[in-house]
């Protein structure tokens, strides 16, 4: 075996590949696989996120092979994803502008321009990029310098495609010369759990697709056409190792076995990554692929073992862990799943598990931990404790929990029909008496009141006003109560800690991916302005 394949024992064979070319090895070991005599159906490819799947689903639709296709055209919205297409789009064609791309790039990586900015921009949809460098005339100093050095970001990405650049160059001048990188790390370091895929993946995958379309002025429209391609439910099954838990293939490939990926760079149970790992590699009945950048192969990888790999169903593997039997491995539960129980029972994250809703004789919602509902003005919630003529509702409200308090008798929705909120049954019990409110089993359920920590340092109360001033107006625009834009006691939180960084903001609590998004740029200016 070529030292760039790596080795195989057995049923595990290890595929050390260069970077950009764990698509095409994919494809290359699916084709074996069929010219041998297998039939799409019978293999898998999985990955620890979606993203990584994308390269390998292009690459199998390039190659004429019928497959489950995950993803769609949806993927190339996502934050990294936009972005990064919206930079190649405006270096491509600096006379032509568009104002969705500009707007998408000017505040990525932050550069806490976008507000003086804007009242100066031209009329109409699109600009030449001279047009925009007038612009710089009527900006203050610190203002001017932002604004043109991100001008400066599109002359040097311009220049490097006019000399020749590849996708993959373009794509690197994005991320780490412009900087797409560091922003999206930022974002990524708001979320608390490592579900789905993060934007670091999402860059990730789009540079193995560079590798797949070398040109930058046809990267995108040939992605977003690939992207169209319909699925077929008997080709080559495409999945997260989340969504596999019993199921089993005669030839499974796990890709993008990388650093970052396995253990997940958000996840802080190492041990839980593993037994994720383990998952994926046991889905086989007769062989495993495991693919990995030879330059950054998961630690995983390394450990893996001949004899560990190769040990029989239930015997120690020598090094404390038994190996399970294929299809067996996820027999606790897959990671991430959320944990059995009956319905009506409580979650282990503290969160009530749903209840379907049932209804009193008078066509009033019978109040039951559990339900699901929406509130007026679309607020979306589920019961989680019931008191005599009130229930307690949790909006789910980015990474944290809002609750709010409502009365018998409200009007609300459910499954998209007008119904009023009822009693409870008198049986039904699970009621905190009194006013109060409690969980299944009787936990308390959270006052409203969100933890900080105790350690910050006294909030600035003109910057504080401030903050309050504009949460106010984004209120008031977006039509939504102020407390779902921020709770005071996060905006305390800000005016006593005055980030100055994407980084720093997104470590205060209340800033969640999607908040970090919409509202960083403006916090940042707010609070620089404030500090002089």
């Amino acid at each position: 075996m070529s030292a760039e394949t790596g080795r195989g024992d057995g049923g595990l064979t290890i595929h050390r590949v260069p970077g950009g070319t764990m698509a095409t090895r994919a494809v290359a070991i699916v084709t074996d696989a069929l010219l041998d005599g297998g039939s799409p159906g019978h293999l898998a490819v999985l990955a620890r996120v979606n993203s990584a799947l994308l390269p390998v689903q292009v690459a199998l639709t390039e190659a004429g092979i019928v497959h489950t296709a995950p993803l769609d055209a949806a993927v190339l919205q996502r934050t990294g994803v936009r972005t990064a297409l919206a930079y190649l789009r405006l270096a491509l064609d600096t006379e032509r502008l568009g104002r969705g791309d500009v707007f998408d790039t000017l505040n990525r990586p932050a550069r806490k321009v976008k507000s003086a900015v804007t009242p100066h921009l031209p009329r109409g949809g699109r600009w030449s990029i001279r047009a925009l460098e007038q612009v710089c005339d009527q900006l203050d100093t610190t203002h001017r310098e932002r604004f043109a050095g991100y001008l400066g970001d599109l002359r040097h990405l311009e220049a490097a495609i006019t000399d020749g650049a590849d996708t993959a160059r373009c794509l690197w001048l994005v991320r780490n010369r412009i900087g797409l990188g560091e922003a999206m790390d930022a974002l990524d370091a708001s979320r608390r759990r490592p579900e789905g895929s993060s934007h670091g993946d999402d860059l990730d995958a789009l540079e193995q697709l560079a590798a797949l379309q070398p040109d930058p002025a046809a990267f995108a429209g040939w992605l977003a056409e690939r992207l169209q391609v319909p699925g077929e439910p008997t080709g080559v099954t495409l999945s997260t190792v989340h969504r596999v838990k019993g199921m089993e293939w005669p030839t499974v490939l796990v890709v993008a076995a990388n650093q970052g990926l396995f253990p997940h760079r958000l996840a802080d149970d190492e041990e839980e990554e593993r037994r994720v790992f383990h998952v994926a590699i046991t889905r086989c009945q007769q062989a495993v692929h495991v693919l990995c950048d030879r330059d950054r192969a998961s630690p995983f990888v390394d450990e893996l073992d001949p004899d560990t790999t190769s040990a029989p169903p239930g015997q120690d593997d020598g090094e404390g862990r038994r190996r399970s039997r294929p299809g067996r491995a996820d027999q606790r539960g897959d990671a991430g799943g959320t944990p059995g129980g009956s319905v009506g029972t409580a979650r282990a994250d503290g969160e009530a598990a749903a209840t379907p809703p049932a209804f009193l004789p008078d066509g009033r919602l019978r109040a039951a931990v559990g339900v699901d509902l929406t509130l007026a003005g679309g607020l979306t919630g589920r019961i989680c404790g019931l008191g005599r003529h009130h229930v307690i509702v949790q909006i789910r409200d980015e990474d944290e929990h809002v609750t709010l308090r409502l009365p018998h008798g409200t009007k609300v929705q459910v499954d998209g029909t007008d119904t009023v909120l009822g009693p409870p049954s008198r049986t039904g019990g699970r009621a905190g008496e009194g006013g109060g409110a409690a969980g299944r089993g009787g936990r308390a359920v959270d006052s409203g009141r969100l933890p900080v920590g105790g350690e910050d340092p006294e909030p600035d109360d003109a910057l504080f006003e401030t903050l309050r001033t504009w949460r106010s107006r984004v209120a008031a625009t977006n039509g939504v109560p102020a407390y779902l834009v921020f709770h005071d006691r996060h905006l305390q939180v800000l005016a006593g800690r005055k980030p100055t960084t994407l980084t720093q903001l997104a470590s205060c609590p209340g800033v969640g991916p999607a908040k970090l998004e919409r509202y960083g740029d403006d916090l940042l200016d707010l609070i620089a302005e404030h500090l002089g």
